[in-house]
């Protein structure tokens, strides 16, 4: 009877255990595979990997970057270059991840840039700067496949490296003051930007 209880009270435990990390509210941002060694040029913008790096996002895909791979931290929109210099801080790991994609352009420009997101967060970047920087990729960055021709909806936002340095303000206040999710963030940041730059072209027919 004492061994039964034992036992009850073991798997109990194991049970709570195991349940604790979603009770807590941890989430799968994916992780890094290998080590980020990299050189950095004179000016500190351009990177070039010295070994194999990787990212494996919350849903199982890798997303490899060969050594001897060159950087300059192109695809992080000029606007946050003065907030968040690419290749410092914990970002500069998934800075490289995303340039690379964004060079690539093997998956949706979509998924890069989302990746770019769960990649910080995995880095350890705080969930406020991580939604800023990708609200800012999301309309500003590269956009590639299909219907991103010219006078296409998903054409990224055209907007004077002034209109983006406003735009990026926005969104910290947006982000500081209600935290959306990544949803309501992309939504918000496209009526804003639809406000400060006229609305996206439609579609054709």
């Amino acid at each position: 009877m004492i061994m039964k209880i034992g036992r009850s009270i073991a798997l109990a435990a194991a049970l709570i255990l195991t349940s604790l990390p979603a009770a807590l509210g941890e989430v799968n941002f994916g992780h890094f595979i290998g080590k980020f060694v990299a050189e950095f040029g004179d000016d500190g913008r351009k990177v070039t990997l010295q070994e194999p790096y990787g990212f494996v996002d919350p849903a199982g895909q890798e997303w490899n970057v060969p050594d001897g791979y060159k950087t300059d931290g192109a695809s992080v929109p000029a606007a946050l270059w003065a907030l968040y210099p690419p290749f410092t801080g914990n970002y500069r790991s998934a800075a490289v991840i995303h340039d690379y994609y964004c060079e690539i352009k093997d998956r949706s420009w979509q998924d890069t840039h989302k990746v770019f997101y769960f990649a910080m967060r995995a880095a350890h970047v705080d969930e406020k700067t991580a939604k800023i920087m990708y609200g800012a990729v999301y309309l500003f960055g590269p956009r590639w496949g299909p219907g991103t021709g010219p006078g296409q909806r998903s054409a990224p936002v055209k907007a004077t490296v002034e209109q983006q340095e406003k735009l990026v303000k926005e969104l910290q206040n947006l982000v500081e003051k209600d935290n959306p999710d990544l949803d309501s963030l992309v939504a918000e940041a496209k009526r804003m930007s639809e406000k400060a730059t006229g609305p996206l072209p439609k579609s054709p027919e």
